[in-house]
């Protein structure tokens, strides 16, 4: 019997509840800069250290190198939640989105910064969100090294000398080029321009210039510029490949006669300099792009190489420029420069005097210069 002050528990059914940890704090969202490096992946700059300043020289915490860029060119400082970017009176401005600042600006997440030559991302971004970035910049970088790995290295000795630039305007470019010897008395050259930029034309480019690395087109004479154009034509319609197309230059050099086979698809003329002259020869023929038009008959053409000249092949994103002044250039504006290419260092040289002629921000298109030399 249970006492009249105690109460019964016997009926009653217990449950216990686990305790309940306290929810985790959110993790603040991470601020970084995106800087888009020439001839190399994009490196992130986190802002975790603020303020920050960006400038070609110490005291400068951030150097971006060049003469485009002042000692002190522009500082970083958080208000509350926000990063707030201040021009500190450089020379060359700093611009938000193609707008040159004079005040303070926040910035809003994928803001685009130009600080003279430089291109800058600003990002804000969960940590969550920032990991599965991270992972897609290591893939990205890695395309980017294999579409550099396709490229030739210099030469520097034998019968024909070459040295290039090669700037992609974005991190994977649609430019590619190359050159061997398809037997002991000849020498081929060749530079391509797929139509758009991003992965799906890099992975073109890397494509096609791997076949002709490769001479992988069936029954095809690669001493014959025009054989090899149509055989580019058969393997990539553009039908076939996602719409893509592109322009290209060709040519064959004989080393014992002397003489240049060529032929150009929708591309721009190469431009031969014989030694001691100062006006480049144009060498191309009018043939439409390749993908374009898979069965009709090509034009080529030949030349004959005196010593010593020099023969130059570039992308249109050499010339296809808006200067300082607003006006854009064509091929004519840059026939003027180009026998610097003659030079040793010459392809460098010819990009630095178009990026200083450019006006700030990136170039609107893939850079890649050839310079050949017939000893």
């Amino acid at each position: 019997m249970v006492a009249e002050d105690q109460e019964d528990l016997s009926d009653r059914t217990m449950s216990f509840r686990a305790s309940v940890p306290p929810r985790p704090l959110l993790e603040p969202d991470a601020h970084l800069l995106l800087v888009h490096a020439e001839n190399g992946p994009p490196r992130h700059i986190p802002l975790n250290v603020l303020p920050l300043t960006i400038g070609r020289s110490a005291p400068s915490e951030m150097i971006l190198d060049g003469s485009t860029v002042s000692r002190r060119h522009c500082r970083f400082e958080r208000e509350g939640d926000r990063i707030v970017i201040t021009d500190l009176g450089s020379t060359n401005g700093t611009f938000i989105d193609g707008q040159r600042i004079d005040t303070p600006v926040a910035l809003n997440d994928g803001a685009r910064l130009s600080i003279g030559a430089y291109t800058l991302n600003y990002h804000r971004r969960s940590q969550q969100e920032l990991a599965g970035w991270e992972a897609l910049d290591r893939e990205l970088a890695e395309a980017h090294d294999y579409v550099l790995s396709v490229l030739p290295p210099p030469l520097t000795s034998g019968p024909v000398q070459a040295e290039w630039c090669y700037q992609p305007c974005t991190r994977l470019g649609g430019d590619a080029f190359g050159y061997q010897m398809i037997d002991s008395q000849s020498f081929s050259a060749f530079m391509i321009d797929v139509a758009g930029h991003g992965a799906g034309s890099a992975l073109f480019t890397v494509t096609v210039a791997n076949v002709l690395r490769q001479g992988m087109l069936p029954g095809v004479d690669f001493h014959d510029p025009s054989a090899v154009l149509r055989g580019l034509n058969r393997m990539f319609p553009m039908e076939r490949h996602n719409n893509l197309f592109f322009t290209m230059w060709y040519g064959v050099y004989n080393i014992a006669d002397r003489i240049l086979a060529y032929a150009t698809a929708g591309h721009h003329p190469a431009f031969m300099l014989p030694a001691g002259a100062t006006q480049p020869v144009p060498l191309g023929t009018r043939n439409p792009s390749i993908g374009i038009a898979a069965d009709r008959d090509v034009i080529s053409a030949r030349e004959s190489i005196p010593a010593g000249s020099s023969l130059f092949l570039f992308s249109d994103g050499v010339f296809e420029i808006t200067d300082t002044e607003g006006h854009d250039w064509g091929l004519e504006q840059i026939l003027s420069i180009l026998p610097v290419m003659a030079k040793p260092g010459g392809p460098r040289r010819l990009y630095e005097t178009v990026r200083k002629a450019a006006r700030p921000g990136p170039l609107e298109d893939d850079f890649s210069a050839l310079a050949l030399r017939f000893i």
